[in-house]
C-alpha cells in the first residue's frame, strides 16, 4: 500500500484500534499518524506504521480469543494494511 491509499484508509484504521485501546502511547501513534500524513512527512509515517506493527503483533493474539471483541475482522484488514504499508517503503541507499 503506498503512502496515498493509507490516507484513504486512516479512519477505519484509527477507528478499528482507537475502539479497542485507550493505551495513551497507541492513541498518541495514531494522532501522529494523521499530522504526518497531513505534512507529507513520510519517514516519519514509515516510523510510526512500524510502531503500530508492533503493536498488533504483541495484541493481536489477545484480540483474536477476547469474546468481547465483535470485529475481529477488521483487526485483521488493519494488520494487514499496516504490514503493506511497511512492505512498500522505499529502501535506504
Amino acid at each position: 500500500m503506498n503512502i496515498e491509499l493509507l490516507e484513504i484508509e486512516l479512519h477505519g484504521i484509527s477507528g478499528t484500534i482507537t475502539n479497542y485501546t485507550r493505551n495513551p502511547y497507541i492513541i498518541g501513534y495514531i494522532e501522529s499518524l494523521k499530522r504526518f500524513l497531513h505534512d507529507h512527512n513520510e519517514k516519519m509515517i514509515y516510523v510510526i506504521v512500524e510502531k503500530l506493527v508492533n503493536w498488533y503483533d504483541k495484541t493481536i493474539d489477545e484480540i483474536m480469543v477476547n469474546d468481547y471483541i465483535s470485529n475481529k475482522e477488521d483487526h485483521l484488514e488493519t494488520k494487514k494494511l499496516l504490514e503493506s504499508v511497511l512492505a512498500n517503503e522505499p529502501k535506504q541507499v
